[in-house]
This record gives structure tokens, C-alpha cells and sequence, in this order.
């Protein structure tokens, strides 16, 4: 069982969070950090083949850059990427890049290649992760989180496809390597656990290494953290996690909107001492973090190395966009953002959207994805639309929904008609299918009234076909792809149905 706390650990605990306290109090966003930023990047890099071939000895203000830099995607970029990955010099910053971050994208598909380079990490990985911690210490100062470790799931290298080198990997494979010594004494599990590839295997390991230890936090996806917190309970016979670690306080997630999921996390722990913050890291940057409890947007941080620009979600696609920077940007607006970092990435699609919910401080809620919709007659559906929906389906009719995948489908009725059609995995399932789902839509009109115009008034979308189906449905689907590592999602939201099919087709 678990000791009580020793005195070292509690003097430890002290004099960390002193030190966080006085960084978080040093935390102070500006947009003067942006000018500067893109412009000692375009001074670091004019001597590089990107630099030369865009001219950035010649761009003297942001509207040069933003005219003589083309926006890129990146299939754009991956020519210059593999580049890197072959190991040539100062392609687009001074230098050989040594690591990259694969991901394979929220939306599966090919796998990318993301260049990391050392100034990249300090700049804005380590330097984010610090912001976070010391911003939750600031709220919470009578915390007992350095008494303890914290579960988190590193992954593993892999052979670079071109020099055959082990230089690409996950970001986590790349944070463990790099990491320094006081990042890898707080965490649990040991490295040799985090090497195991079976997926099963690891999380049952997992679970018998730490059930005996002082875990005071964990940090993972807020679906899969989820369904390994249920793997500890069935594992121990316990009701409540806080009845295996007791000194259990904090869930960190990232990668994804936690509301859905609040509610089954609120549910293994039970009363609220138990808080969870939210960072926004993705393999490319760590762009902020959480800083006030309770709260459901973050504070983007504006002085960590990489230029921001915001495409109106609305003009995303058109040929030649509105592109606002940081300044120019308003609230409860989607935006598509464009980074510029210090790993070589040049007004790159993120491939996220986000909502400004405060200016000066900058405060953001990440609401989809640029893939993550379904538009198929106008109606402008996005993941935020269908989380919140669900989210109130479920509060009015006491369920609890873990995870959800959504398509078009067409049918006959009458005539050829549009619907949604919706698989929704459930720990608490609905006592009335049929009832959830006319609640589900329902909820859906309200908060998208293009989606009402065309189920009510066009009526050219039809009744929506629903599927409730059992927990760990999407964790067996995710696992006989291969995706539960890294930064694989579920994508719920899609114009597409190929996800969809194929998951229908392993229920049938």
C-alpha cells in the first residue's frame, strides 16, 4: 500500500512549486512577442533554401511576408520534409533536423512527418509543459501533485524510411529522449513498460506497477485515459479511483474537447477534488494550456517561438482568404490557424480550428478540425456542434456517452433524402433508443440553426439513424487498425463515410 509522504518529498514539493508560482507570475502575453518572433525567424532563416527561394532578405514588414510566402498544407510541405528525412542541410532552418514526429493525423491516413529541432523543444514543448504546471500550482497552491508521479505514456523511436537512422517517432518517444532529468523522476511508468507494443500487454503492466504507488496525476487523452481508469478499477475491485490512489488530483488531457467526456471522468472519481486541465501540444508545437480551474478555454501563449495567423473558417478553401494575425482576430469566431515555427514549418495548416473567447490576454477553445465536419447541403455541421449536442442528450435523459462517429447517409422516403447517421458508444445507455436519438437531434436544431433550416424548413435532411452500441467498441476498432497510440483520435465528424462503413460492417 501506499506510504505516507516522507519529509524530503515534502520539502521537494515546496520549493517546486515556489519556483512555479514565480514563473507564472512572469507569464505575460503580447502581441509585441509575435513581431518579434516572425522576425527573427525570417533573419535566422534567409540563408536556408526555403529563405532563399522566397526571398526573406527582402521582407521587411508581416504584409510582405504574408504576400510573398504562400499558405501551405502538408502535401504542400512534404517535398521539403523529405528533404529533411534524408538528412540534407538548411532546407528551411540552419541545419540538419535530427528528429521528427510522426503523426498520422486526427483523421487517419497516411502517416506525416513533423521536423523537430532543438530550439523547437525549448522554445515551446519543455517551455509549454513548465507553463502549464506552473499556471495549475498558481491556482491551486495548497497542491500535494509533487508528493507523488504521474502516469504518462511514452511511445517508441522507429527507423527513419530514408537513412534508415532511429530519429522518427512520436513526440512522446521524443520528449522521454530529450527530457530532463526532473521530467522523467516524476513519471511512472518505467521505461521498459512504455516500450511494450502490444497495447493490452502495456496498459495490464501499467496497472500492476502503479495500483501500489502514490499517483497523483495522469496525463493522456481523455478517452483513452478514461477507459484505462475503468482497466484499474475492474483490476483492483474498487469503486472509485480515488479509493487506489487517494492522492489522486489532477487529469491532464490534450488533442480534444473534454466535455463529452466530463462526465464519465467526473463518474471515477466521484466529488471534485479531482480537477482536469487541458493543454493544446500537438507533434508540431505546444500552444497553451489551462489557466484558471474550472474552466473550459486555455491561454495561448504568445511568446513560445512560433508566428500565428487565423483564416475565417467560413473563407478556409477559398483561393486567396482573409489572413488575420493575432491583433486582428475576434471572439466566438472559427478560425483555421497557419503556424510559423522555429522547425522549419512556413504558414502551415494546423488543421485545427479554434474560438477566441477572450483579446489581450488570448484565450482559445479548440472547436474541430478543418476535416472534422459534415456540410453536405449547407448545413455547416462541426465536431464542437455534436459533442455539445450529445453532450445535452445525455444530461436529458441520464446517459452516459464515451465516444461518437458521425456521416451522411442517403435514403429512400418518399424520396432521396440526406440524414445523419450516428454510431454512439455508451458506458450508460439510453433506456429508448429511439427517444435519445429524436433528443439527439433535437439538440442538434437548437444549437445549429442552418441544421434546423434543412431538416424543417428545406426538409432535404431526413430523420437521423442512430446506433448505440456498447463500451469499448471504438478502443476494439481503434485497436485492429493500429491506431491507440500516439496522437490516434476517433474521427467522429465526417463527410465521409468509409470510417463508418467499416465500423457498421465489424458490428454487423
Amino acid at each position: 500500500m501506499i506510504n505516507p509522504l516522507s519529509g524530503p518529498r515534502r520539502i521537494i514539493n515546496k520549493c517546486i512549486k515556489t519556483f512555479l508560482i514565480v514563473k507564472s507570475n512572469l507569464h505575460t502575453p503580447s502581441y509585441k512577442y509575435q513581431e518579434k518572433i516572425l522576425f527573427a525567424l525570417i533573419k535566422k532563416c534567409n540563408k536556408t533554401v526555403f529563405g532563399r527561394r522566397y526571398g526573406f532578405e527582402n521582407i521587411q514588414t508581416i504584409e510582405d511576408f504574408q504576400s510573398m510566402v504562400p499558405i501551405s498544407h502538408y502535401k504542400d510541405f512534404e517535398p521539403r520534409i523529405v528533404y529533411m528525412l534524408r538528412g540534407e542541410k538548411d532546407i528551411c532552418y540552419p541545419g540538419k533536423v535530427d528528429r521528427f514526429a510522426t503523426s498520422s493525423g486526427t483523421t487517419g491516413g497516411n502517416a506525416k512527418y513533423i521536423p523537430i529541432t532543438k530550439d523547437n523543444l525549448k522554445a515551446s514543448h519543455f517551455k509549454g509543459g513548465l507553463e502549464l504546471l506552473s499556471l495549475y500550482v498558481k491556482n491551486n497552491p495548497r497542491t500535494q501533485f509533487f508528493q507523488g508521479k504521474g502516469i504518462v505514456i511514452w511511445w517508441w523511436f522507429t527507423k527513419n524510411p530514408y537513412t534508415g537512422e532511429n530519429n522518427v517517432g512520436f513526440i512522446s518517444a521524443i520528449l522521454q529522449k530529450e527530457a530532463p532529468w526532473i521530467g522523467q523522476y516524476f513519471r511512472e511508468p518505467k521505461p521498459e513498460i512504455s516500450y511494450i507494443e502490444n497495447r493490452d500487454e502495456k496498459a495490464q503492466r501499467m496497472i500492476e506497477d502503479t495500483v501500489d504507488k502514490n499517483i497523483t496525476f495522469l496525463n493522456w487523452q481523455p478517452s483513452r485515459g478514461s477507459n484505462f481508469l475503468y482497466k484499474v478499477l475492474e483490476y483492483t475491485g474498487k469503486k472509485n479511483i480515488l479509493e487506489v490512489w487517494p492522492n489522486f488530483e489532477l487529469f491532464f488531457w490534450g488533442g480534444m474537447a473534454v466535455d463529452l467526456y466530463r462526465p464519465q471522468l467526473q463518474a471515477l472519481f466521484w466529488g471534485n477534488k479531482v480537477k482536469l486541465y487541458q493543454a493544446y501540444n500537438a507533434s508540431e508545437w505546444f500552444f497553451a494550456a489551462q489557466d484558471s480551474n474550472f474552466t473550459d478555454d486555455m491561454l495561448l501563449f504568445t511568446n513560445h517561438g512560433v508566428f500565428y495567423e487565423f483564416i475565417p473558417a467560413a473563407e478556409y478553401g477559398k483561393e486567396d482568404p482573409t489572413v488575420l494575425t493575432l491583433n486582428q482576430v475576434e471572439t466566438n469566431k472559427d478560425y483555421v490557424i497557419l503556424i510559423t515555427n522555429n522547425s522549419g514549418l512556413r504558414r502551415y495548416v494546423l488543421g485545427d480550428t479554434v474560438k477566441f473567447t477572450t483579446l489581450n490576454p488570448w484565450r482559445i477553445k479548440v472547436s474541430g478540425r478543418t476535416k472534422y465536419y459534415i456540410d453536405v447541403v449547407g448545413e455547416c455541421v462541426t465536431s464542437d456542434y455534436t459533442d455539445k449536442a450529445l453532450l445535452e442528450a445525455c444530461k436529458q435523459t441520464d446517459t452516459i456517452a464515451t465516444d461518437y462517429m458521425l456521416a451522411p447517409i442517403t435514403y429512400s422516403w418518399g424520396s432521396i433524402r440526406w440524414a445523419y447517421e450516428r454510431i454512439i458508444e455508451f458506458t450508460k445507455a439510453p433506456k429508448d433508443d429511439q427517444e435519445f436519438a429524436r433528443v439527439l437531434d433535437k439538440q442538434l436544431c437548437n444549437i445549429n440553426s442552418y441544421y434546423f433550416d434543412e431538416r424543417y424548413d428545406t426538409k432535404v435532411l431526413g430523420e437521423p439513424l442512430v446506433h448505440c452500441v456498447k463500451q469499448w467498441t471504438f478502443y476494439e476498432w481503434m485497436k485492429n487498425k493500429n491506431k491507440l497510440g500516439g496522437q490516434h483520435k476517433v474521427p467522429k465528424v465526417s463527410n465521409e463515410r468509409k470510417n463508418i462503413d467499416e465500423l457498421l460492417q465489424i458490428m454487423n
